[in-house]
């Protein structure tokens, strides 16, 4: 299916569609709504209930508004695509896109049961989350996630604290690539389009300024993501904001714990790496989301690892019959044929030597 030519369902163009509702069914009698998660201007997510499997999941829906625009239908598309594509198990996992005719659009997804570090953070005591027995893990998944991500093409453009997950396991999820974009974006590049969207206090100078999508986008919105969980503000916070983010050096995180009392230790290394992130010239941030791994634990190896289990001598031997009985039926085979083959040669060279005088 081409996710940029199909025509918006004729819900779109019904606005006498009722608000969505808990215990509402919708998806065809598949999925009950429980609860409003979250609500923003074009999109509402729900926690429901699948009715047929019988587990939970996440219901993203585009408001009624953005669900008469063909273009917003489009882009929720888009996004569908991108997350198949996405398939980690610490980014959250998209598992359909539901449209009808008389229904808004909504994708069906993982449903994460936990908080986002933005909430966890607002809700601790002290406003900020301790490096060593929690950041620090989180950290790492979350570049196994970015890796995965730019490895597929794919630049996030919207990390932030509210778009990480962390569910009861202590397992991180990176979510919204709604507004994701391709780094080989043949498009983008020949037109000379510029997509200034995102989260300005998150956001590159790069990105800030409409340039081409890069993975190092990323890693200074992971920069400012860290910056702000150890300490409980964000590099630039108030004032002009995008001025401050294209020309201003931020503050060195340890001289910003200082400033605000803040007793949160961070290890020398780590404190370097997540200024050396926030650098203005992208050339001098770490380069990919695995080189950051590899600042914070420097025995992490490689970050896609083909892992090859051996059969025990046992198992092999009953999985294997030719092991027992020694050479298999195909070496036979081969060798009854070249035994053929070199009798018809000699056979041959015997009849032409009888003939020569």
């Amino acid at each position: 299916m081409n996710a940029d030519h199909q025509p918006a369902p004729s819900a779109a163009n019904q606005p006498g569609l009722s608000p969505l509702q808990p215990s509402q069914i919708v998806g065809g009698g598949r999925y009950t709504l429980r609860w409003l998660l979250g609500e923003g201007s074009q999109c509402t997510v729900w926690q429901a209930q699948d009715e047929r499997l019988n587990e939970t999941v996440a219901l993203k829906f585009l408001s009624p508004e953005a669900g008469t625009d063909a273009r917003m239908l489009q882009e929720l598309r888009k996004e569908a695509l991108r997350a198949r594509r996405l398939a980690h198990q610490n980014i959250v996992q998209l598992y359909d896109l539901h449209e009808a005719p008389d229904e808004l659009p909504f994708m069906i997804m993982e449903f994460v049961d936990g908080g986002s570090l933005h909430t966890l953070r607002v809700q601790s005591e002290t406003q900020h989350l301790r490096w060593e027995d929690f950041i620090k893990p989180i950290t790492l998944q979350l570049c196994h996630a970015l890796e995965h991500a730019h490895s597929e093409g794919f630049v996030h453009r919207d990390l932030k604290p509210a778009n990480v997950m962390v569910d009861s396991r202590g397992r991180a999820k990176l979510t919204d690539f709604g507004i994701s974009a391709a780094v080989n974006d043949v498009y983008t590049r020949v037109l000379g389009l510029r997509d200034t969207r995102g989260t300005v206090t998150f956001m590159s100078p790069q990105q800030m300024d409409g340039d081409p999508p890069s993975p190092t986008d990323d890693i200074y919105a992971l920069g400012a993501t860290l910056y702000e969980l150890l300490t409980s503000r964000a590099p630039f916070f108030t004032g002009d904001i995008a001025h401050q983010v294209r020309q201003v050096p931020p503050q060195p995180i340890q001289a910003c714990q200082q400033e605000l009392k803040i007793d949160n230790p961070i290890p020398p290394n780590v404190a370097a790496l997540i200024m050396a992130c926030l650098r203005k010239n992208p050339a001098e941030r770490p380069q990919t989301a695995w080189e950051v791994a590899r600042h914070i634990d420097p025995s992490i190896g490689d970050p896609l690892i083909t892992l090859r289990i051996e059969p025990a001598p046992s198992e092999a031997a009953k999985a294997n019959p030719a092991t027992k009985k020694g050479l298999s039926w195909e070496f036979y085979i081969v060798m009854a044929i070249l035994l053929v083959l070199l009798i018809m040669a000699c056979v041959t060279l015997y009849y032409v030597a009888k003939t020569q005088p």
